[in-house]
C-alpha cells in the first residue's frame, strides 16, 4: 500500500462498501456524507503526491484500482466535487500556449484562438452533449493547482539573486528550472496560466519567443514588462547562446585533438597538422567567446548593483523627506521655550532636594550624637557594689563614697526588730544605738537562715 493511502485501505470489508455505488442520500445522509468526504480526501491526496492537478474522468478509476477491482462510485464523487467547486473542467483558456507551438501562428492569432475560438467550440460541444468527448473530459483540481503554483513560485524565488535581472526569462529556461514540479508540460502550462490569472506572473512575446516575468518577493502583484526588461533579457539570451556555442566548440575541439593525435600515431603528418590548426583556431574562438560571456555577465552584475544602489538612494530620499516633514512640525522657537522650561524645572527641583537634604542632615547629626552617648554608656565600667559594712565604711563602692551619703540613703530604711537573744541562749544583748556617723547595725542573715532551717527540720520530724 502506498504511504499516502488511508489505513482503511487494507480493510477488505470496509473497502467493498466504499467501492460500491452511492445509495440515495436521503436514506442515510450521515453515511453518504462520510463516504463522499473519504473519496474527496483520497483523490486530493493522490494527486498531490503525484504532482498532478489534471484529472481525467475516463482514467481515474484505474488510479484507485485495488485487488483487481475498481471503484464504481467515482462518477457521483466527480459530480459532487463539481458542485462544491473543488474541480472545474479544463478549457483551452486554462493552458498557456506559446506561439511556437500554435502551428506557426502569431501572438495575435494565438490570443484569438485561446480567448474566443476555444470557448465557443467548447460551448457548442456542451450543447450537443457529445458523450464520447464527455467520457474524456479533463478536470482541474483547485487544491492541487494552488499547491503546484506555490511550489513553482517558491522554486523560482529561491534562485533569484536580483529581482530586476532574475525575474524575467524565457519560457524554455523556466521549464528547465521548474518543469520537474509537474507531471507533464501540459500541467506546467496550466500552472503558469494560473499564476498569470493571480497576477503573480505576466507573459509576453519577443521575436516568437514567450517571455515570462514573475513578481518580486516583496510585491503581491507583478509589474508589466518594460523595454528595460527586454534589454536585460536580450543580454541573458545572448550570454546563454554564447555559452551553448562554447560547449559545442569544446566538443569539436576535443574531437580534433584526438584526430591530430591519431594522425600523428599513423605517421600522417599533413593530416595531423591540419587537424591541429583547426584545433588551435577553435581554441582561439572559444577564448574570445568566453571573454564575451564574462563581459556580458559583468554587465548583468553591474545592472543588479545599480538596482541595489537605486533602492538605497530611494530609501535615503524617503528618509530625508520624512525627517524634513518632522522638523517642519517642530518649530525652533517652540523647542527653545520647551528647553528653557525644562532647565527652570530642573533647577526648582534641585532647590527642593537641597532643602529636604538639609532637614535630613540635621536629623542625621542628632541621631549620631544619641548613638555616641549610648555607646559611651555601654562602655563604662561596672559599679562595685559593697557587700559588707567594712567595705562601705572603707569607701570601696564608687557610688557610696562617704559614710554620710550612706547614712542619708539608709535613714528611711526600716529594719525588722532583732530578737534580744538567739535561740537556745539566755544571754541578753543590750541594744546600743550608734550614731549614724559612727556605726550602723546590719542583721546577721546567717542566723536567720539557721533559724529557718531548724524550724523546717522540726516540722519534718513532727510529720
Amino acid at each position: 500500500m502506498e504511504p499516502h493511502r488511508p489505513a482503511v485501505w487494507l480493510d477488505d470489508t470496509r473497502m467493498n462498501v466504499l467501492f460500491s455505488p452511492f445509495r440515495e442520500k436521503n436514506l442515510n445522509p450521515s453515511s453518504w456524507n462520510q463516504k463522499m468526504k473519504f473519496w474527496i480526501q483520497v483523490i486530493e491526496d493522490e494527486f498531490k503526491h503525484s504532482n498532478k492537478c489534471i484529472l481525467e474522468r475516463k482514467s481515474i478509476p484505474f488510479v484507485f484500482k485495488r485487488k483487481g477491482k475498481m471503484p464504481s462510485c467515482l462518477d457521483t464523487v466527480i459530480t459532487e466535487m463539481l458542485s462544491l467547486g473543488k474541480i472545474r473542467k479544463l478549457q483551452n483558456s486554462d493552458i498557456l500556449q506559446p506561439p511556437s507551438e500554435a502551428s506557426g501562428k502569431g501572438w495575435l492569432t494565438w490570443g484569438y484562438d485561446t480567448l474566443l475560438k476555444s470557448p465557443i467550440t467548447w460551448s457548442w460541444k456542451a450543447l450537443t452533449k457529445d458523450e464520447k468527448n464527455e467520457d474524456n473530459t479533463q478536470y482541474i483540481l483547485e487544491e492541487c493547482l494552488k499547491d503546484q503554483c506555490t511550489k513553482v513560485l517558491q522554486r523560482h524565488q529561491c534562485q533569484v539573486y536580483c529581482d530586476i535581472v532574475s525575474n524575467i526569462m524565457e519560457y524554455s529556461v523556466l521549464y528547465v528550472q521548474c518543469g520537474d514540479l509537474c507531471s507533464s508540460e501540459l500541467e506546467f502550462k496550466v500552472v503558469l496560466q494560473q499564476l498569470v490569472k493571480e497576477n503573480k506572473a505576466v507573459i509576453s512575446s519577443d521575436q516568437d519567443t514567450v517571455i515570462v516575468k514573475f513578481c518580486s518577493r516583496d510585491d503581491d502583484q507583478v509589474k508589466k514588462i518594460t523595454e528595460e526588461d527586454l534589454k536585460i533579457l536580450r543580454i541573458k539570451k545572448t550570454s546563454g547562446k554564447l555559452l551553448n556555442d562554447v560547449e559545442k566548440l569544446s566538443a569539436v575541439s576535443e574531437r580534433l585533438k584526438m584526430e591530430a593525435i591519431q594522425h600523428k600515431n599513423q605517421s600522417k603528418r599533413q593530416h595531423a597538422l591540419r587537424a591541429f590548426r583547426q584545433y588551435k583556431r577553435i581554441q582561439d574562438r572559444i577564448s574570445k567567446l568566453s571573454n564575451s560571456i564574462d563581459f556580458l555577465d559583468d554587465i548583468l552584475h553591474r545592472i543588479s548593483h545599480a538596482a541595489s544602489e537605486e533602492m538605497i538612494v530611494k530609501a535615503i530620499e524617503s528618509g530625508t523627506q520624512a525627517l524634513k516633514s518632522i522638523n517642519e512640525r517642530n518649530d525652533l522657537d517652540k523647542v527653545t521655550d520647551i528647553m528653557d522650561d525644562l532647565s527652570q524645572t530642573i533647577e526648582d527641583q534641585e532647590d527642593i532636594q537641597n532643602e529636604l537634604g538639609r532637614l535630613s542632615k540635621d536629623d542625621e547629626e542628632s541621631l549620631e550624637a544619641s548613638l555616641e552617648n549610648l555607646l559611651k554608656g555601654d562602655n563604662s565600667p561596672l559599679v562595685d557594689v559593697p557587700t559588707t559594712l567594712s567595705d562601705v565604711m572603707d569607701g570601696k563602692g564608687d557610688q557610696l563614697s562617704s559614710a554620710d551619703e550612706l547614712a542619708d540613703l539608709l535613714s528611711d530604711l526600716k529594719l525588722p526588730e532583732v530578737p534580744e537573744s538567739p535561740p537556745g541562749r539566755e544571754k541578753d544583748y543590750g541594744r546600743k544605738e550608734l550614731p549614724a556617723h559612727e556605726d550602723i547595725f546590719i542583721p546577721d542573715l546567717s542566723l536567720q537562715e539557721a533559724k529557718t532551717t531548724e524550724k523546717s527540720k522540726k516540722k519534718k520530724e513532727a510529720a
